[in-house]
């Protein structure tokens, strides 16, 4: 599969909330774009006036067997110009994609803790969603967390019997059940850690505290809500 970099148009197809500033776009292509689940691509408004920065990066949030591409973004109160124009949208309106990019990807030898802070759970949903597809005879386990017990895919989630799930919301819960994960697993997994970049940090550092080898973690960066 090529991951050359190039430009496609998006034409968005549906809008969806979950709580206040949660915000998932499913948009449709003319043409295929040849991603791997969890990279990322940087879009551009068209032919509208943005005041600050003009582009945005987004983690592709779906598979490649689902027929759109799917983004989620949290859309706080005062957002910046770009979200306030995304959030505005309306169906048949377009946006650009440059990409695929990215290397937070699925290592299919392996059993797989997903660690998701907030939003981060975006490009998880998408390696979780071709899990569903490939039916790997490995493990897969999901800690989500977010302070205000807000999550995104999580009736999604919910159905899907191959995946263990633990929704927290506090700092000693995430830190317990990141405790009991890799402290089964160790290096028979891959960790893949999206979430704000102090989120990701920390929970990197206490990976390798609990001896799982930096090579077997993979993460995800969120910044700029």
């Amino acid at each position: 599969m090529s991951n050359e970099m190039k430009r496609y148009v998006l034409e968005l197809m549906e809008i969806t909330i979950t709580g206040n500033d949660y915000y998932t776009f499913d948009f449709k292509t003319e043409e295929d774009i040849p991603f791997k689940e969890g990279q990322y691509g940087v879009f551009m408004h068209v032919d509208k006036e943005i005041d600050g920065r003009k582009v945005r990066a987004f983690s592709i949030a779906n598979s490649r067997q689902e027929k759109l591409l799917k983004i989620s973004t949290k859309i706080v109160e005062n957002p910046s110009d770009f979200k306030v124009k995304m959030r505005d949208l309306k169906v048949g309106d377009t946006m650009t994609f440059d990409g695929p990019m990215g290397s937070f990807t699925l290592e299919e030898d392996y059993h797989s803790v997903f660690i998701a802070g907030g939003i981060g759970i975006t490009p998880i949903r998408g390696i979780v969603k071709q899990l569903e597809y490939l039916k790997l005879d490995k493990e897969a386990m999901l800690i989500h967390s977010e302070p205000r017990g807000l999550y995104p895919f999580k009736e999604e989630f919910d159905k899907l019997d191959f995946l263990e799930k633990h929704y927290v919301s506090s700092v000693e819960d995430t830190k317990k059940a990141i405790d009991e994960l890799s402290l089964k697993y160790f290096d028979k997994a891959f960790y893949y850690i999206s979430g704000s970049p102090g989120f990701v940090n920390a929970i990197k550092d206490q990976l390798v505290y609990n001896n799982v080898s930096k090579s077997n973690i993979k993460f995800d960066r969120f910044s700029g809500y």
